[in-house]
């Protein structure tokens, strides 16, 4: 599906995860990036995505007030924010769906996500779908760590040091 040609509403707003750009339509959340420098990082990065087809507006401010309380360490649940995969190849989708029921300051390995997915052989298939996951925090991809223990990676413009960080303020330790 050609993203480029997709009216949507564009949400931009600052946290202490660093800039949001928060997309969709008819009050479905279709994608979202987070951990942007400033305001113009996350607005082209959206621009990049949609092209000439995003409105920035407030479109969703029940998400958008949800995850700046997220941002700021609140324990916050976004399972009632209507989201949009349709998009999204349908193994990829099944592993999201299972992902977004990992629970707020627990993890799952890429293998139990695999299996739960209903794919126990495609670890590999379910990291990408994890990293090509539209809706971080929303469909929470950085719970998802490698079965030896190693945090995996993380496609955010911080990376792997904020997957690391959003574990540490999930689990309430410091640093």
């Amino acid at each position: 599906m050609n993203t480029q040609s997709l009216e949507v509403e564009v949400s931009l707003f600052k946290t202490s995860l660093g800039w949001f750009a928060l997309a969709g339509r008819t009050g479905r959340v279709q994608w979202c990036s987070f951990g942007h420098a400033s305001r113009h990082a996350a607005e082209q990065t959206a621009r990049r995505r949609f092209g000439d087809g995003m409105r920035r507006r407030d479109w969703h401010p029940t998400a958008r007030r949800r995850l700046c309380d997220y941002a700021a360490g609140h324990h916050v649940d976004f399972d009632d924010i209507a989201i949009d995969t349709d998009a999204v190849p349908v193994f990829h989708r099944q592993v999201l769906d299972v992902c977004r029921s990992v629970t707020y300051g627990k993890t799952v390995t890429y293998a139990e996500l695999a299996s739960q997915a209903g794919r126990p052989r495609a670890v590999r298939a379910a990291g990408s779908a994890m990293s090509h996951n539209p809706l971080p925090i929303l469909i929470p991809c950085h719970r998802v760590v490698r079965s030896d223990g190693g945090l995996g990676g993380y496609s955010c413009p911080q990376g792997i040091r904020l997957k690391h960080r959003l574990l540490v303020m999930e689990s309430g330790r410091r640093g």
